[in-house]
């Protein structure tokens, strides 16, 4: 063979390896990027005049944190108390705390009686900004448990959108990482990617703080949104059964199910996976998705309501669908024979959108499934999904009766902020 046909047989070659690794997609399609991480908040507390309940005066304490591999036994032989007295405060504890689980990080304390510096009279772990435990090191060894008192306060807060809601937020002074509670809240009713300048955002919400620091997250309990002069809104109660949930302002539930599965009839034949061997590639790659095995066919159904954001075909996919649901929430359908909807479709939950096929890289006739949280690829099986639990009709007076007193403060907030003052 003269040299220049080998040089063009060994160019196709190359490129017909480029091509494939081109076409085929042989990783996660992430398109949307992850929320802002909420910033973590200091973890310790200033200490109250009386610290643990012990009298601060006539003593001095001595603070640190636990480091990596230290033990209760150890912290408290630094100190010279003996291997015994180690023993007898780890079954005391018992019933109370476990002493192997001191974490990292958390601080504690040596307190000592001002005349005696040298033996440690308490020893106390703070297992959390609540919760601590005293271990009382003199004649008598003791153990308890104290907490801090929680002060919960209750805020109204609105603000007219001009740019970013998380921007939005902080210039008027609310903490900026309500707006990522706000988009779980509105998840299947405001699209965040749309939200418009001079929008409404308003919501009430508890506030837990221990000695003046924040604990724990914010609790909303209602909030509105307001577009065009169309209203969603949210309202946190609980049924008979105790457990809180949102919501609207007629009862409904703020959340929407999905479909367990796009076939009615099916089998998995695949789970998601991080590493699996590839059926046609025969190398070990992650499978971000789970199959779902049918005949020729079989109608695929969009597990919820959506938008349909993108169809085509690639040489690993086949032919496929994907369906922007909210926010938070895609879902992917691949190797279809047959695609029956179009990008920018509006689709209904249990619309066929496809059936079933083997097209791109597959050995059989099945439907990959897909879904993504927050641009993230995860196991849909694993998932606590949103749920449809409807408020009961006996329920609907008391409802009624608190849903209008936050609606109320809620108004009254979002009059102010059109002024551009927000209501604490």
């Amino acid at each position: 063979m003269r040299l220049w046909k080998k040089v063009i047989a060994a160019t196709a070659a190359v490129g017909t390896v480029v091509f494939f690794f081109m076409a085929v997609d042989v990783g996660p399609h992430e398109e949307y990027s992850p929320d802002p991480v909420e910033t973590a908040v200091v973890d310790t507390v200033p200490l109250p005049p009386n610290a643990y309940g012990i009298p601060i005066s006539g003593f001095t304490m001595e603070q640190g944190s636990i480091k990596v591999g230290s033990t209760f036994g150890e912290l408290l032989a630094s100190r010279g108390v003996d291997l015994n007295a180690v023993h007898k405060l780890v079954e005391l504890a018992e019933p109370y705390f476990d002493v192997r689980r001191m974490h990292t990080g958390r601080p504690y304390s040596f307190i000592f009686r001002a005349d005696n510096e040298l033996q440690p009279a308490y020893f106390v772990y703070e297992a959390d900004p609540v919760e601590y435990v005293v271990f009382g090191l003199g004649d008598s060894l003791t153990v308890h448990v104290g907490r801090r008192p929680i002060k919960s306060t209750q805020h109204t807060i609105a603000c007219v959108v001009t740019g970013a809601l998380y921007n939005d937020l902080a210039r008027v002074g609310a903490d900026p990482q309500l707006a990522m509670y706000l988009a779980d809240l509105f998840a299947w009713s405001v699209d965040f990617y749309r939200i418009g300048k001079d929008d409404v955002f308003s919501l009430s919400c508890t506030k837990q703080t221990v000695y003046g620091v924040r604990y724990g997250k914010p609790r909303i309990i209602g909030a509105r949104y307001i577009s065009n002069g169309r209203i969603k809104d949210a309202y946190q109660f609980a049924q008979d059964d105790g457990i809180q949930q949102y919501f609207d302002g007629e009862g409904n539930s703020t959340r929407k199910a999905f479909l367990k599965a796009p076939l009615k009839y099916s089998r998995i034949s695949s789970n998601f996976s991080k590493r699996r061997l590839h059926p046609v590639q025969r190398v070990m790659k992650a499978h971000l998705g789970t199959d779902y095995a049918a005949a020729y066919g079989t109608p695929i159904l969009s597990v919820g309501d959506g938008i349909v954001e993108q169809t085509g075909r690639t040489g690993g996919n086949g032919n496929f669908v994907k369906i922007r649901h909210n926010g938070t929430y895609t879902t992917q359908y691949l190797h279809m024979r047959k695609i029956l909807v179009k990008k920018g479709e509006a689709i209904q939950q249990g619309q066929v959108i496809g059936e079933v096929g083997s097209t791109g890289l597959a050995t059989g006739p099945h439907v990959c499934f897909r879904f993504w949280k927050n641009g993230v690829q995860v196991d849909h099986l694993k998932e606590e999904l949103p749920n449809t639990a409807a408020l009961d009709a006996s329920l609907m007076p008391a409802f009624t009766q608190h849903r209008d007193s936050i609606a109320d403060e809620l108004i009254a907030a979002e009059n102010v902020a059109r002024g551009r003052v927000v209501n604490f």
